[in-house]
């Protein structure tokens, strides 16, 4: 038996002993209520208001003391800027019981505590503006500063320590703040329109099976009074272009994507990514920078394009469902419970391990346009079909064992997915392209039957997640259109 097979069953014993804990603690998890949902409606002269604000959210002393760089290598630590990290905030109403807030933060990700954190500090402006919704939208970025814990120093074998920075994420979070309550006291009234481009060339796949969402969404707000638009844009790749080598601070391509369009209009820009799992951008360059600048620029013009919008008019649906996610994967168990994740954790009888991750989904319908924010990164025929054949999966199972895609759960081919939101519980990836290591599951990467390596797997919570995800959207549907 190696190393890696001995520190699993060590580690999944230290899981086991948690659930034990939490069973004896609190007693057996019960499932969360269904939530109904919020209706928003303008029922006099069909217009929104929106408000837009925008900080530079970096740490003062970024090259006197030690940050950690996020997502890639653990242990990281920083050595300099090449552009600033920023957070933005649109809120949005229809004149009408209130609005929402829409948060974009150049950030690897939070965990759900987290982001509860910051709702409560919000929850003063949440009384004063009628605010039914706060939604923090992490773009995943894989050259700022830690902000999971997940790349500190390694402890032992894969389980890092906490990467964080108290003071860092203080300055994070009291800019989200800043900005929520500025981009409420920004509103302007005007329109709201949604438009689509296919950008050829822009992801690449790095795993089967090979298909990759080439579709941009722009959701574009403009002012009547002529002032700058505000554009929410999702497009579904990773930003992790400048690699395991980079060691300076970055917004990475999405932050060439906003200067890009203000080059050309003047716009107040608010990016989000869509189904990322395995996807990166695409191969424009062996250099990794220039990779980045030119992703970025290219989704710009891909943007600016956009000559298809359609009209929404002015109703807001939104609804937010806590549920709980089943722990398979005893590191990721771990790392809650050494605090390396601020995970909040309740016994489960569905896992193995009798350890869930309390987390959440946000359903938003503005208009015609269906959103959903997930917790983690989904693989792409996850959301929008086409699985791996029984021939082509890696399990060689058909696609028939996988969970319904989650475009057909919506009914809505057009469903946009925005990754990464108001959690971070790692990678969705399908049943019958789900393959574990067998001698040391989730601790070391698998190989298919055709010798392919599966590293996704080793940062999700387990086999079960996307069959779990879309049943508690499934149950979201329900409710919002009976």
């Amino acid at each position: 038996m190696n190393f890696d097979a001995i520190a699993t069953k060590a580690v999944n014993a230290l899981a086991r002993h948690e659930g034990k804990k939490l069973l004896k603690k609190n007693g057996p998890s019960k499932p969360f209520e269904p939530v109904q949902p919020t209706v928003m409606k303008n029922k006099v002269d069909d217009k929104f208001r929106c408000g837009f604000s925008s900080k530079i959210t970096m740490p003062v002393d970024i090259k006197a003391k030690e940050y950690i760089l996020a997502g890639h290598k653990t242990g990281k630590t920083v050595e300099g800027v090449l552009d600033p990290l920023t957070v933005s905030a649109v809120w949005l109403d229809c004149k009408d019981n209130g609005g929402i807030v829409i948060i974009g933060a150049d950030i690897v990700g939070l965990a759900g505590m987290e982001i509860n954190e910051i709702r409560n500090r919000l929850s003063d402006f949440s009384r004063k503006t009628g605010c039914k919704s706060i939604n923090i939208c992490c773009t995943h970025n894989h050259a700022g500063i830690d902000t999971l814990g997940y790349w500190g120093k390694a402890l032992v074998g894969p389980i890092p320590s906490n990467g964080k920075d108290p003071e860092y994420m203080e300055i994070l979070f009291n800019n989200i703040v800043k900005c929520c309550e500025e981009a409420y006291e920004n509103r302007k009234e005007g329109t709201l329109s949604v438009g689509t481009k296919h950008i050829e060339d822009a992801v690449y796949r790095r795993r089967q099976p090979l298909y990759a969402r080439d579709v941009m969404t722009r959701i574009r707000f403009t002012p009547d009074d002529g002032s700058e638009e505000t554009w929410i844009i999702n497009f579904g790749a990773h930003p992790n272009t400048m690699g395991g080598s980079n060691r300076l601070v970055s917004a990475e391509y999405p932050g060439y994507l906003r200067a890009k369009i203000n080059e050309t209009k003047k716009t107040n820009v608010l990016f989000g990514i869509g189904a990322i799992a395995a996807v990166d951008p695409g191969m424009y360059s062996e250099d990794n920078y220039e990779r980045a600048r030119i992703e970025g620029e290219k989704l710009a013009e891909a943007a600016l394009s956009i000559d298809n919008d359609v009209a929404l008019s002015a109703d807001i649906t939104v609804l937010r469902q806590p549920y709980y996610a089943p722990i398979e994967n005893g590191v990721l168990a771990l790392m809650g419970i050494i605090k390396t994740v601020n995970y909040d954790r309740a016994h489960c009888a569905d896992s193995s391990l009798g350890v869930a991750l309390k987390t959440e989904m946000t359903y938003i319908r503005i208009g015609s346009l269906e959103i959903l924010l997930l917790p983690g990164e989904a693989a792409p025929e996850f959301v929008f079909g086409n699985y791996s054949s029984a021939e082509e999966s890696a399990t060689g199972m058909g696609p028939e064992v996988n969970a319904k895609p989650l475009v057909e759960v919506a009914g809505n081919e057009n469903l946009v997915v925005f990754g990464v939101s108001n959690d971070m519980t790692g990678y969705m990836i399908p049943l019958n392209d789900f393959v574990l290591n067998e001698e040391a599951p989730y601790m070391s990467n698998g190989k298919d039957r055709f010798g392919n390596g599966h590293y996704h797997e080793t940062n999700s919570l387990g086999i079960n997640t996307t069959q779990v995800v879309s049943d508690v959207f499934a149950g979201i549907i329900e409710r919002v259109k009976g």
